[in-house]
């Protein structure tokens, strides 16, 4: 797990094993997030200003608080005061304590400004409050009350400032502030807080939007400082979603920016931004060459916090290159620096590495300790996807230390939260596509209601004017009718074709979209006809859990769009492999899901050699490489030999799962089959279920095993 500012959650539906990116107190250093109204022009960033010393104080304070309120200590006793200054320095005395995890004098602080509300008109005394209380919210790790914070001060900030929506309902009839120039420090800073709280969620694309907002405002005022955290942010976003040269060119406008600034801590930050954009997974240890580098820039510029969240970065980059020895000593460096500053956000990053790094060193005891520590974190939070992510990476610990059991636990709890989280994505998908739908509908009513209103009193005007001429009238009166009926017409059939679109939203939100196959829905449809249709006897039929093997290095070493070219091979050749009666469905990430209903026991075994055939004979061609992919599968026949007792089928699904996660642990490219079973009762399955492994050895339940074909050859790109 890395911690840098540029963020990138895992995105709902995304398999184990995908890194985790946390966002990083460097932000709240760099961002700097006080700032007083400017004049509404490019002049706007004017080194030497009361603004830009405050700015500048604000991010020493991220370092050396101390230092920082002494200079905003001074800057007070030499401004002239008034409600701006005043507002100007409390928020930024309460940024430093907020970023410091002083929760308690942010507060006061925060109060302070709020009991101020009066002297200046226009609600930036309370905007000025909620950033502050924003910020600590933040610092704590609670980045669900931190967004909803900055949500309520982002109108105000943004009053006057280019790209600000024009103000409706309440705020249009409130008082406008008394200075009504851009505050676009602030504005960018509490953009800054929606952008990590997005990312938290996964929701990538309101999180670009909100980085390209701060980007804008940057360049309209001529802040080079925020330009390159604003593009740096814009760059990683950009190779998350496999677009290099976009990324690249990003970071070398960052690059040119910095370049023309002394401050060595910008040099650093950049050159650990460039670690993640330049090598990343793909190339560890290019990876870990850039941030050694920073790791020195940011030694020379004496900046311990800095240095410390570089090291976090440090243990992932070891991790990655099989040192944990050096993976837990950067940990327990940076450790003391990020708890002496209340850094939750950090805090909770290093636990997790550290926790990894003593699995990979054998003390397994320990390392869970730390995974518990860090899930306790993520839950206060509100996260999913970085639950999801931690799980992810301490199974793969647990894993390859040994540990079956303990790696199958996690294996499954991730799966359920990657799933809740695909659910929610696709829910918040159709809920857009829906309001859309809504909308489109409700303005072409407003503008059909706004034609006959016009036609209505063309009528009323006309009857006026054609008293004397009662055939003239008629004329008129007979077209207005004419028009009515048209107008009526076009409503019916503008009707009929939204409910056209629902139809056929229903249908998409069944079938898988990158595939083509059916999902979860369609499937949890199917059984939920069956059990309708007064099946009692449990569920019947072959169920075949196929997943793809390595499949994360396949997104590692090519990219998500080589990824994405693979399963939809997959699913043609898994169509070819099955019969035209059985279904497939796409169960999520890699795996696939096969209900063959009518399968005789020798069937399903059947079904799974050629699924295994077809897989791994022939390679995929991706991009000029021939890729090599094989799956394991797990499968069974219900009801199982000899007893038939009926499952539900959640039950069968899980019993498929478990021979799945056997066929992997017996070294993949293979299936595994349950063939019959001891148990006579349903409680006797649940047992055999509670722990497959020893069932299996015990000899409670029969496996059968296939092979996958073996390797042709070494397989060379194009």
């Amino acid at each position: 797990m890395r911690l840098n500012v540029p963020v990138a959650m895992k995105a709902a539906g995304c398999r184990p094993g995908a890194r985790l990116l946390v966002a990083t107190s460097l932000a709240l250093m760099l961002a700097g997030p006080a700032g007083a109204s400017h004049a509404a022009n490019h002049e706007a960033y004017q080194p030497g200003s009361f603004d830009d010393r405050v700015d500048l104080l604000v991010r020493e304070g991220f370092e050396r608080p101390a230092k920082a309120r002494l200079g905003l200590d001074e800057l007070q006793r030499e401004t002239p005061a008034s409600a701006t200054s005043t507002r100007v320095l409390l928020q930024a005395a309460g940024s430093v304590e907020a970023e410091n995890g002083n929760a308690v004098k942010a507060a006061a602080l925060a109060e302070q400004l709020l009991s101020r509300s009066a002297d200046e008109p226009g609600g930036r005394m309370v905007a000025a409050s909620n950033l502050v209380r924003a910020i600590a919210a933040e610092t704590a790790g609670q980045l669900d009350v931190a967004a909803a914070l900055a949500q309520s001060a982002l109108p105000v900030f943004m009053a006057g400032c280019p790209g600000a929506p024009p103000p409706t309902g309440a705020a249009k009839a409130s008082t406008p502030p008394a200075d009504t120039a851009c505050d676009y420090r602030s504005a960018w800073r509490t953009l800054r807080v929606l952008e990590r709280r997005a990312n938290s969620l996964g929701v990538t694309v309101t999180a670009t939007g909100h980085a390209q907002a701060g980007l804008a405002l940057a360049e309209w005022a001529g802040d080079p400082y925020r330009q390159v955290l604003s593009l740096s942010a814009l760059a990683y976003a950009a190779k998350r979603r496999d677009e290099p040269d976009l990324a690249r060119q990003l970071m070398s406008q960052a690059r040119r920016l910095a370049l023309r600034s002394p401050d060595l801590a910008l040099q650093a930050y950049l050159t650990n931004s460039e670690a993640l954009v330049a090598g990343g997974t793909s190339d560890p240890k290019a990876a870990l060459r850039w941030l050694e580098e920073a790791l020195l820039l940011a030694v020379r510029a004496n900046a311990p916090r800095l240095e410390a969240q570089i090291l976090s970065n440090l243990t992932d980059a070891y991790g990655r290159l099989g040192r944990p020895a050096d993976a837990l000593r950067a940990a327990e460096r940076a450790m003391p620096i990020v708890r002496e500053h209340h850094d939750l956000r950090a805090e909770r990053v290093l636990i997790n590495n550290a926790g990894t790094a003593k699995i990979g060193l054998g003390r397994i005891n320990e390392g869970k300790q730390d995974l518990a520590r860090v899930l306790e974190l993520w839950q206060r939070s509100g996260e999913t996807a970085g639950q999801a992510a931690t799980l992810t990476e301490f199974g793969e610990a647990l894993a390859a230390a040994g540990d079956a059991r303990g790696a199958l636990d996690l294996y499954h709890r991730e799966r359920t939260l990657s799933t809740e989280l695909m659910n929610a994505n696709r829910a918040v998908a159709l809920r857009e596509l829906r309001s859309r739908n809504d909308a489109d509908a409700h303005q072409r009513d407003i503008e059909l209601l706004a034609r006959d209103n016009q036609l209505k009193t063309e009528a009323l005007a006309n009857r006026d004017l054609t008293q004397r001429i009662w055939w003239l009238l008629a004329a008129v009166m007979a077209l207005a009718i004419a028009l009515v009926v048209l107008l009526y017409l076009r409503v019916r059939e503008t009707h009929k074709r939204l409910a056209l679109n629902h139809d056929q939203l229903r249908v998409q939100s069944e079938r898988d979209p990158l595939t083509n196959l059916a999902n979860r829905r369609h499937f949890q449809d199917v059984m939920a006809q069956q059990a309708h249709e007064g099946v009692d006897g449990g569920f019947e039929g072959a169920l075949l859990l196929v997943d793809i093997d390595h499949f994360k290095h396949i997104n590692d070493a090519h990219g998500h769009g080589a990824g994405d070219q693979v399963l939809i091979e997959v699913a043609r050749r898994l169509n070819e492999a099955v019969r035209r009666d059985d279904l497939i469905v796409r169960w999520g990430g890699e795996e696939f899901l096969i209900l063959a209903p009518r399968a005789a026991p020798e069937q399903a075994e059947q079904i799974a050699e050629r699924v295994l055939r077809s897989l791994g004979q022939t390679p995929v061609l991706v991009g000029g490489a021939a890729l090599r992919v094989t799956a394991s599968i797990g499968y069974a026949r219900f009801p199982l030999p000899p007893y038939n007792t009926g499952v539900a089928w959640e039950q069968a699904i899980n019993l498929a799962d478990m021979a799945l996660y056997t066929a992997k642990n017996q070294g993949r490219n293979r299936a595994f089959g349950i063939t019959s079973t001891t148990a006579a009762t349903r409680t006797a399955l649940r047992e055999v279920e509670a722990d497959f492994d020893r069932a299996w050895h015990e000899g409670r339940v029969t496996l059968v095993q296939s092979v996958g074909p073996e390797p042709l050859g070494t397989l060379r790109a194009a």
